[in-house]
């Protein structure tokens, strides 16, 4: 019964001595061994339904092993000592040479540390998974190397800081120039530098040492919703962007071609009427023809920077000479001449102080930001992260966001990741510093009074503190140390909260992902015995999100922001529904909630997310450097999807996502009578408690049968889920005999019998094409194929139109309207093809099209009479076709007669109009 990944996993074990430690140490508080335990945790008694640790179920070939074997190739091959870099130049050790990741977890990146704690994950569910051992050797390095941070900076405890360095003159492109270091300097320009500007020009000399993404040239603003900056690299090339609605609002003029490094080269932005255009050494890189806004859209922007971003991004990191600001739009010529701005005109050939000279004649000078200087010590032991203990300090005077950014956040995947280590791949070293860190935590917060934690967590991003009340949950359940539980509860966001176990929806406005994963970590608090508030919370919570703001493909949010309850067609924008980080906790809350109260609607949830915009979230192609996942997986018309996302939020979250598919398709009773059988993925469990193997054939969701084949003997009661998609038409064999389904209120039919060696179960699932429409919206739909999410392949930015009822046989079956395609799980419908969400490409395309309906047809048959709607967009079709399928013709006649005397009712048919229908559906050839 012991798999190759458990014989490699025990000769590694048996050959590091990193791991010769028992995976859980067993002090006299601790909890008692005797407590069955999964993933390394001990089950909690609350639980009903308890699930199998990630190396009890091995993944067989399927859609889920080809995502998932490319990010074990990118987990193999990418360098530790890049995770380390940040660590170790923070604590002042040495880096080896190594850069750190880049994006938003560069050198000088306010959230810089997150994205190894989700690699520390990543690699940990790698090892329990696979085995390899170069997994666990990376592992178990990172680990040691955090360590030795932590250990430094416990030794500068109490240390005071030092001055601020001083700003670095040096040789310009004529003259002097600034260096701007990208340890977090840049220039601050006056308050008014662009006020009431309705055209202007911007330019400057740039020799770049480093083309880091999205560190700014400049950037003028008030903050995250009104700016208008230009970076140096958006993933392609340099981007100019002005917006006055955050970074989904933005007016862009983008270049395809990268900046060159270590050689000067000149930069101009010019607007005028609606026409922007950049400027790379004289010639034009790019133009928008459609701009609206100008500077004077900003307001009164007080952020006017050069070398610095409004979202925090990593600081420029190169000499910059001679910037200009005209107040009108200069042609190519002029810009390819002499210049001399006549509203700033900096030369940047002082030698020495931090003032920058204004040499237009107006005076208005700007100012060189080197820098807080040297932060102090930490002020105790346990301090481990990728920057000082500024921004924790920064919060507690209620600092916002982008001057700080969500310093607990960053905490919590930097402790998520080690326990992670330490559960699952037995790093006794990892649940040390771990430890340190949450007595840390507990030092800074626990003198805290409520209001000042209430106003903290309240705040805008700055507040994010990701799961950190489930991570000091956890590390109670480990330790038995009540000071944990103590301090998981200084992050109850205690408004919400109320809000939540009361049934109130206050959700509208909030960031999503700020506080998805506030909610796991309620349901943590409960199952180590705190008030039965934080489960019903969690539960409501769950209930205001599912169907409420979700979309087709599973995700959530407009802008990283839930939006009005039930608002779902009116919160679609092209780019920005659905961050993947959303998604991740969102499945997370739905696998918890299921262990407490088992439910097959939880279920239907966890799949619609995982078949459709997990799968979705990471590109089919190979890459050894880039993860290739999504930020967002929008649903707008025409829509694309980005991949990378090397050190966000999202590229973190997604070196997990698929590394873990396995952890939620089969669970077990409390008692160990039934087995639970939620997702049909082709996969082998091995549940050696009750000597059984369970080895599970098919190609889901590519395929619509399944094969549960049983190795050993015992009685079980097999719960099989039956989705909601597939009520009608599920069916069973029981050793190639029909087996009557009955499903239960749970959602599961269950096949409880005493098996033997060999039995076979098969499940069919009817596979059917149905839509999903918008619940704001009904005429905005989403077809799906079983649960397959289909999207349209168009570049449109219009929603297709869509016309199926008037071809409609009795059965109402849509595939009689929509056609086959060339390959498996395509469709063409109204002469587009259609195709699974799954599908990594970046095609753009729909997830939802405008079903147009004007008139009431029947078979052709048209009746002359407009497709009225009630007022909760449902039109009479809508209302006739949700009764097929129809058995004969006289049935569909007296549906026909039904709908008229509703819609008649209701003023919305003439009596005249009613006979006409009535006539139509009579006289129809079904």
């Amino acid at each position: 019964m012991i798999s190759r990944r458990q014989l490699l996993q025990y000769g590694t074990a048996a050959a590091t001595a990193a791991v010769a430690a028992p995976i859980i140490p067993a002090p006299a508080t601790a909890v008692p061994p005797a407590r069955p335990r999964v993933n390394g945790f001990p089950v909690p008694s609350s639980w009903r339904a308890v699930p199998f640790s990630l190396d009890q179920v091995d993944l067989r070939p399927s859609i889920f092993t080809e995502k998932r074997d490319r990010v074990l190739a990118y987990a193999r091959a990418y360098p530790a000592d890049r995770i380390l870099s940040n660590f170790r130049a923070a604590a002042g050790l040495d880096t080896l040479g190594a850069q750190p990741p880049g994006g938003w977890d560069d050198a000088t990146g306010n959230l810089r540390g997150h994205y190894s704690g989700h690699f520390l994950s990543m690699l940990a569910q790698a090892w329990a998974d696979t085995g390899e051992a170069v997994f666990k050797e990376k592992l178990d390095y990172i680990v040691t190397a955090l360590q030795q941070c932590q250990d430094a900076w416990t030794a500068k405890v109490g240390q005071p800081g030092t001055p601020p360095p001083p700003a670095t003159w040096t040789t310009g492109r004529t003259g002097g120039g600034l260096e701007l270091t990208g340890d977090g300097q840049y220039v601050g320009l006056p308050d008014a530098t662009v006020d009431g500007l309705e055209q202007v020009t911007i330019a400057m000399w740039l020799h770049l040492r480093e083309n880091r993404t999205w560190s700014r040239a400049f950037d003028f603003g008030t903050g995250t919703a009104a700016n208008m900056f230009l970076t140096v690299h958006d993933g392609t090339g340099p981007r100019f962007a002005i917006t006055t609605g955050g970074s989904g609002g933005e007016q862009r003029i983008t270049s395809t071609a990268p900046l060159p490094v270590g050689e000067w080269v000149h930069l101009a932005v010019t607007l005028t009427g609606q026409t922007g255009t950049l400027y790379v050494n004289g010639a034009v890189a790019g133009t928008n023809t459609a701009m609206t806004l100008t500077p004077a859209a900003l307001g009164a922007p007080k952020n006017n920077w050069i070398g610095r971003s409004q979202y925090g991004d990593a600081t420029l990191a190169g000499v910059v000479d001679d910037f200009h600001l005209f107040d009108r739009a200069l042609t190519a010529g002029e810009i390819a001449g002499d210049l001399t701005g006549n509203l700033i005109h900096y030369r940047f050939d002082e030698t020495a102080g931090t003032t920058v000279a204004d040499s237009s004649g107006r005076g208005w000078d700007a100012a060189v930001v080197t820098g807080a200087g040297g932060a102090p010590g930490p002020s105790h032991a346990g301090f481990l992260a990728a920057y000082p203990e500024t921004q924790f300090v920064l919060l507690e005077q209620y600092t916002t966001y982008p001057a700080i950014w969500a310093p607990y956040y960053t905490c919590h995947k930097i402790m998520r990741g080690l326990l992670d280590a330490h559960t699952l791949a037995g790093n006794q070293a990892a649940l040390d510093v771990v430890r340190g860190m949450g007595e840390w935590v507990h030092s800074r917060l626990s003198k805290l009074p409520r209001e000042q934690l209430d106003r903290m967590w309240a705040l805008y991003i700055a507040g994010e503190y990701g799961g950190m009340n489930e991570v000091m949950a956890d590390l109670y359940a480990l330790t038995g140390n009540r000071t944990f539980l103590e301090t998981a509860r200084c992050f109850d966001n205690t408004t919400l909260l109320a809000d939540c176990a009361a049934g109130t929806d206050s959700l509208d406005g909030k960031h999503a992902n700020q506080h998805i994963p506030q909610f796991l970590g309620y349901l943590r608090m409960f199952e180590q015995g705190q008030d039965r508030d934080y489960r019903t919370a969690a539960e409501n919570f769950f209930d205001m999100v599912v169907p409420h703001r979700t979309y087709v493909h599973g995700g959530t949010g407009q802008g990283e922001v839930f939006r009005k309850r039930d608002v779902i067609a009116g919160s679609i924008v092209t780019t920005t529904n659905a961050e993947s980080c959303a998604a991740y906790n969102m499945l997370k809350i739905a696998r918890n909630l299921f262990l407490h109260a088992p439910d097959g609607r939880l279920m239907d949830y966890y799949e619609k997310a995982l078949v459709n915009q997990i799968l979705a979230s990471r590109q089919d192609t190979d890459s050894t450097t880039n993860p290739l996942v999504t930020y967002m997986v929008p649903v707008g018309a025409g829509a694309r999807r980005g991949y990378g996302n090397t050190g966000t939020c999202c590229g973190g979250t997604g070196l997990e996502n698929h590394t873990k598919y396995q952890d939620s398709i089969y669970f077990r009773s409390a008692r160990g009578d039934k087995l639970y059988v939620n997702l049909y993925i082709a996969s082998t469990l091995r549940w050696e408690q009750r000597g059984l193997t369970i080895t599970q054939s098919g190609d889901y969701p590519r395929s619509s049968t399944t094969t549960l084949t049983v190795s050993g003997r015992g009685r079980l009661d097999l719960r099989l889920r039956v989705p909601s998609w597939a009520r009608s038409g599920f069916a069973v064999t029981v050793n190639d005999k029909p087996f009557g389904v009955r499903v239960s209120r749970d959602g599961y039919a269950g096949v409880d019998r005493h098996w033997r060696d060999g039995d076979r179960v098969v499940v069919r699932l009817p596979y059917r094409l149905h839509v999903e429409r918008a619940l704001d919206d009904p005429g905005l739909q989403a077809l799906l194929y079983g649960p397959v999410a289909l999207v349209a392949k168009s570049a449109s930015t219009q929603y297709l139109p869509m016309s199926w009822y008037s071809s409609l046989p009795l059965s109402g079956d849509l595939a009689e309207v929509v056609e086959p395609g060339a390959e498996p799980m395509t469709f063409t419908a109204g002469g587009v093809p259609f195709e699974p969400f799954y599908l990594g490409d970046t095609d753009p395309y729909h997830a939802y099209f405008r079903r147009q309906e004007p008139r009431i047809v029947f078979a052709g048959r048209d009746s002359g009479v407009e497709n009225r709607a009630d007022p909760s967009g449902t039109t009479f079709l809508d209302r006739l076709w949700e009764q097929a399928p129809f058995r004969d013709r006289r049935a569909f006649v007296r549906g026909v007669s039904e709908a008229v005397r509703a819609w008649e009712g209701a003023g919305l048919l003439t009596r005249t109009e009613a006979g006409l229908v009535r006539s139509a559906a009579a006289a129809a050839p079904l």
